[in-house]
C-alpha cells in the first residue's frame, strides 16, 4: 500500500482529498501537528522516510513551504495541493494535485510519479527492531535504544544535568545493586549511549563521566532529548 502524508493547518478542509484517496487504496496520514514540528525544527524527521509521497495544503504559504522542504529527504515525492494552475514551477516541488479532480484523475497523475521503496534499513530504524544487551529495542524519538538503555538514559534527564552516581543508577537499573558485574555492565551501557547519539547525528559530548562520583548528561544531550519528547508528544 503506498502511504501519503498530507500536512496541513486545518485537517478538515482535507477530507474530501483524503476520502478520495482512500478510494484508491493509498493510506493517508493527514496531520497539523507534524506540519507544526516540521517548521520549528532544523533537522530532519525519521518518520518521514515511512511515506512514499508528502502533500503541502494549499493552508501552508510559501515560507512555510519552503522550511518544510528544507527537513524533507531528497529523495521524496512532494505535491502541491492548489485550487488552480501555479503560475510558475514551485522550486522543490514535483508537481501538484487539485482536490476537485476526479478520483480517476487522480489517479492517472499520482501514477506519473514513480514509487520509491523503503529499504529494509529505513523500515527497521523506523519500528526501532533492534535488539539490545537487555532485550528488544525500542525507539525514542529518532534514537534507538533497548528497554534498559531507555531507562538509563530517562533517568539521567531527570537528573538535569547532575551527577548521579555509578551505584544510584546500577540500584536504579537492577534489583541486585552495584555488583562488579553490573558496574561492568553499566560502563558497556552508558558507551552504546552515546553511540546512539552519535549514530543519530549528535555531535559533542553527551554522556559525560565525572571521576569518582558518575554520569550526567550534558546540555548538549539534554536539550537534544528534550526535542526528541516534545516531538513524541506532538505525534502521540
Amino acid at each position: 500500500m503506498i502511504s501519503v502524508l498530507l500536512l496541513t493547518k486545518n485537517i478538515l478542509v482535507e477530507q474530501k482529498l483524503q476520502e478520495k484517496l482512500q478510494r484508491l487504496n493509498y493510506e493517508v496520514f493527514c496531520c497539523s501537528n507534524m506540519f507544526y514540528l516540521m517548521t520549528q525544527q532544523t533537522r530532519k524527521l525519521p518518520m518521514i522516510n515511512y511515506f512514499d509521497y508528502i502533500i503541502l495544503s494549499e493552508t501552508i504559504t510559501e515560507n512555510e513551504m519552503r522550511q518544510i522542504l528544507a527537513v524533507l529527504p531528497e529523495s521524496k515525492i512532494v505535491l502541491r495541493k492548489l485550487e488552480k494552475d501555479p503560475e510558475r514551477q514551485l522550486e522543490g516541488i514535483h508537481g501538484w494535485i487539485s482536490e476537485e479532480s476526479t478520483v480517476e484523475e487522480l489517479r492517472e497523475g499520482l501514477c506519473q510519479w514513480e514509487r520509491r521503496p523503503i529499504s529494509q534499513e529505513v523500515i527497521l530504524s523506523l519500528v526501532g527492531n533492534r535488539i539490545g544487551s537487555e532485550g528488544e529495542g525500542t525507539p525514542t524519538g529518532s534514537l534507538t535504544l533497548s528497554k534498559l538503555e531507555r531507562r538509563a538514559l530517562e533517568k539521567l534527564y531527570q537528573a538535569e544535568g547532575k551527577v548521579i552516581s555509578r551505584e544510584d543508577l546500577c540500584e536504579y537499573l537492577w534489583k541486585d545493586g552495584a555488583t562488579k558485574s553490573r558496574l561492568a555492565q553499566l560502563s558497556i551501557l552508558i558507551k552504546k549511549l552515546r553511540i546512539a547519539f552519535k549514530k543519530d547525528g549528535v555531535a559533542g559530548e553527551t554522556v559525560q563521566t565525572s571521576w569518582g562520583e558518575g554520569y550526567l548528561l550534558t546540555t548538549t544531550a539534554l536539550d537534544y532529548y528534550a526535542q526528541e519528547k516534545e516531538q513524541e508528544r506532538l505525534l502521540s
